[in-house]
């Protein structure tokens, strides 16, 4: 790798891409917290809202697809090192599979009578949410300090890490649930839904630290 990697933060080396990396994380933070506002909607049995925040975070999830898009014409066009290229793209590409991760989520979720789940259930899910939401700020500021800090983006990488370990957690209890507790007016369909959902919210977290793994290797390489 070049020495000089992530050197394009300088002025004028890339100064409409990077804009472009902080508007792509923008979209996806507010999409997660969407899907987070999504589920205790859905919770509440309050579908008119929910169905609102599923679109949002559909509009937004299209947004940063599109952004990425344009991103990675812009980096063609760009005078970066090829390797600082292929890094930049990596990591948005990784950063954008948590909003298409979180967008099918919701997908899921809009056709499932999860008010009439468990509790338990309905809590378990609004706890991987929140962890997913709280991954995600931690991520985005990962990225933010990576071209000034790269000891800062290493901690915050390994913050990222073990909060993927307390989602995996919580998806074991959120399962455990799904195999014990009594879900009336879920037909099997729905439990298989409801499992895929859980499955959705769990990718997110992945993404979050294989982005996170992205960003500890591009910083150790900065040293």
């Amino acid at each position: 790798m070049a020495k000089r990697l992530f050197g394009w933060f300088a002025p004028k080396r890339g100064e409409k891409v990077l804009e472009m990396v902080e508007n792509h994380l923008e979209l996806t933070e507010s999409a997660v917290r969407d899907l987070y506002r999504m589920v205790e909607a859905a919770a509440r049995g309050e579908s008119a809202d929910a169905k609102s925040y599923f679109e949002s975070i559909s509009q937004m999830e299209m947004k940063a697809d599109d952004l990425r898009r344009e991103m990675v014409e812009e980096l063609t066009k760009s005078e970066m090192f090829p390797e600082e290229r292929e890094d930049l793209m990596e990591l948005v590409r990784a950063v954008d599979w948590v909003a298409d991760w979180s967008r099918e989520a919701g997908r899921i979720l809009i056709i499932i009578p999860f008010n009439r789940a468990p509790k338990e259930m309905k809590d378990a899910a609004q706890n991987m949410c929140r962890a997913n939401n709280d991954c995600v700020a931690i991520l985005a500021r990962c990225i933010r300090v990576l071209p000034n800090n790269p000891n800062q983006a290493i901690n915050l990488a390994n913050e990222v890490e073990v909060l993927e370990e307390e989602i995996d957690e919580l998806y074991s209890i959120a399962r455990r649930y799904l195999a014990t507790k009594e879900f009336e007016g879920f037909v099997t369909g729905a439990l298989i839904l409801l499992n895929e959902f859980l499955d959705a919210l769990e990718t997110v977290a992945d993404w979050c630290e294989n982005t996170a793994d992205i960003v500890r290797a591009v910083a150790v390489r900065m040293h």
